[in-house]
């Protein structure tokens, strides 16, 4: 059971401009955790629509005088499995054996976000 905190986001300068409304809401509450199993919480839905946001707007980070975007092609294909297993959990109530997404939600996280720490379970 994995939990996020705002200290595990990205910094908001690596946010997309478009995905900053999703944000601001979860980095205000600092010490509420997001537990990644607890499918469909106010704040779980937050923080997937936050990485929604990434993997549509992926931002564009400059270093080295480039700017150079982010390369979301492999998160859309976690994006659709956490999609799979969303589908299976709401239709017939699990997916392969489970009762929750936390598997696919945190590899999503890892993929959108790969500067940003996970903290262990």
């Amino acid at each position: 059971m994995t939990k996020i905190t705002a200290s595990n986001l990205p910094p908001l300068s690596e946010v997309s401009p478009q995905c900053v409304k999703h944000y601001k809401p979860l980095a205000k509450k600092k010490k509420k955790a997001i537990d990644l199993d607890e499918i469909g919480t106010p704040r779980y839905n937050l923080l997937l629509d936050l990485m929604k946001c990434q993997v549509k707007h992926p931002n564009s980070t400059s270093g080295d005088n480039e700017e150079k975007i982010i390369d979301v092609k492999p998160c859309v294909k976690v994006e659709k499995a956490y999609n799979s297993c969303h589908a299976g959990i709401m239709g017939v109530g699990n997916f392969k054996g489970r009762k929750n997404c936390g598997t696919e939600i945190e590899s999503l996280f890892a993929c959108v976000n790969p500067n940003a720490s996970l903290p262990q379970a």
